[in-house]
């Protein structure tokens, strides 16, 4: 029973339930405590008047000289009933404690083998797998009896003590780098030339990047049945783990089991109506400040090696990833919601349908990494390496892409509603029908960027040289919002009559792009500022 919360029956009013909280009955114990002195009052004077009477010659009866002896035997039954509770307790700690112990003894588990080298015969030691993952299955019913009968006491315990196998056992260290090294950035002053050359580049990348993988080895049994042990955790176990921390509270809400907020698809060829992503934006906002407020217990698996793992569809929201190398993980159908993945390393990794909502992948590396239909609404994508992957329909709603690196990355009908994509480098990358509403692209790289059949309604564009995309149409740049700053191709000048004709600072500019979102068909631009009538 919860603090404050009425109890459900007289058990539960006793602190009587599966693993009992006699807090609650302390009330209690001076009532019994005075009820079981006047027993023995009771059963001590009657006891005297007994004897009395049998000194005095009186007939005793039997009966009441066994009441008596009841009477007076009752607190001594009481005491040893407690005694033995106390015991039962003191057996179960002590139960555990060896369950564990041994459990955690087997993780350590080596076997000598021999070896013939050169023709002489060697002797090495090396993991034993067999006793090491049948130490991580009694590490699991442990945990899983400890959130059945002990309020999940133990239970966190346990998952810190299969991540720091994992950690110990697979640290990021033993991870291979790729022959080729890292992709070197594109010139900021690159031509359409150096552009097509760098794009080249990044496919035959892409080539060589997945034979190096196919001779990566994956993670051995035991690393693999740990990560399924982390899958395998049931509701109750993680809101165990949600109320890790806080004084009094055995369970709270999992958060990232929340569903995130969804944008809904606009009729069919509309925009989306107006007000509808800036509602998005708010409700994805208030759900990732849930994420954000969350203070228990995450698994911890950072700076692991986990190349090639098969994560494929595992549950493993909220959990720890920074700077992990999971190059060529198959990560397929994965739950990863608010999941913080820092400075991980995803290069080649597949995500195809991958639940990323919410998830911190600040700095990720993800080069020529599968994400078609990824869930990424909300995610933080600053400064992640993505050139040349695969985002053919991915949901990147709300993403952050603060200087994201997407050079020849596939975001075929990729939905960026409201993405902020500030300074972010999109040079040769392909957006044919993505949906661009509402989008914010200052100061973003679009040299040679496909926008075929694009929507860009409410697209905010500012500091933008577009002289050089393929298939911008004048429909496309009427339907966002600019200034002077953006560069148009000679076939679309002027620039459309809602456009500002000067250089706006970013708060003006913020205001007229909501003002016009709000009410495109209607919207005027304010007059040129006097200090810029004469530039």
């Amino acid at each position: 029973m919860k603090k404050n919360e009425p109890p459900k029956d007289l058990l539960d009013w006793l602190g009587i339930s599966e693993a009992p909280n006699w807090g609650v009955s302390r009330p209690l114990g001076g009532l019994i405590a005075m009820l079981i002195g006047l027993l023995v009052i009771l059963a001590l004077s009657a006891a005297v008047v007994m004897l009395v009477q049998v000194a005095g010659g009186a007939a005793a009866s039997l009966g009441a000289g066994a009441l008596i002896v009841a009477v007076l035997s009752a607190p001594f039954l009481i005491w040893g009933t407690w005694i033995k509770h106390r015991a039962l307790g003191f057996q179960k700690e002590g139960h555990l404690t060896d369950r564990l112990a041994k459990a955690v003894e087997q993780l350590g588990a080596e076997k000598t083998v021999k070896k013939i080298v050169d023709g002489t015969t060697q002797e090495t030691s090396e993991p034993n797998l067999e006793v090491r993952i049948g130490g991580l299955l009694s590490l699991e019913r442990i945990a899983q009896d400890s959130s059945a009968y002990d309020q999940g006491r133990d239970h966190v315990r346990v998952m810190e003590i299969i991540c720091a196998y994992i950690r110990n056992n697979a640290p990021a260290s033993m991870a291979q780098d790729f022959p080729e090294g890292d992709l070197e950035p594109l010139d900021d002053e690159a031509d359409a030339e150096q552009i097509k050359a760098h794009i080249d580049l990044i496919g035959n990348r892409r080539t060589e990047r997945r034979k190096w993988l196919a001779g990566l080895k994956k993670p051995t049994e035991d690393i693999a049945l740990a990560l399924l042990i982390l899958e395998r955790r049931s509701d109750r176990q993680r809101r165990s783990e949600a109320a890790h921390g806080q004084d009094g509270v055995t369970a709270a809400q999992w958060v990232f089991a929340e569903a995130c907020p969804t944008l809904p698809e606009p009729p069919k060829d509309q925009p989306h109506p107006p007000g509808a992503i800036k509602d998005f934006e708010e409700r994805l906002a208030d759900w990732k400040r849930k994420l954000a407020d969350y203070r228990g217990y995450r698994p911890d698996l950072r700076g692991t090696c986990l190349q090639r793992a098969d994560l494929a569809g595992l549950h493993l929201g909220g959990v720890r990833l920074e700077s992990a190398r999971l190059e060529g993980a198959e990560l397929w159908g994965a739950r990863l919601e608010g999941a913080e993945l820092w400075g991980a390393r995803l290069e080649g990794a597949s995500l195809g349908r991958a639940r990323l909502e919410g998830a911190e992948l600040w700095g990720a590396r993800l080069e020529g990494a599968s994400l078609g239909r990824a869930r990424l609404e909300g995610a933080e994508l600053g400064r992640a390496r993505l050139e040349g992957a695969e985002l053919w329909g991915a949901r990147l709603e709300g993403a952050k892409l603060w200087g994201a690196r997407l050079e020849g990355a596939e975001l075929g009908r990729a939905r960026l509603e409201g993405a902020e994509l500030w300074e972010a480098r999109l040079e040769g990358a392909e957006l044919w029908e993505a949906r661009l509403e509402g989008a914010e692209l200052w100061e973003a790289r679009l040299g040679r960027t496909i926008l075929t059949a694009a929507k860009c309604n409410g697209a905010a564009l500012r500091m933008v040289d577009l002289s050089s995309t393929v298939d911008l149409t004048g429909d496309q740049v009427k339907s966002a919002f600019g200034d002077a700053s953006v560069t148009l191709p000679e076939h679309l000048r002027p620039p459309p009559d809602h456009w500002p004709d000067w250089v706006m600072d970013r708060e003006d500019f913020d205001n007229e792009w909501a003002e016009f979102r709000d009410n495109p068909d209607s919207y005027t631009p304010p007059p040129r500022p006097a200090e810029s009538a004469s530039d």
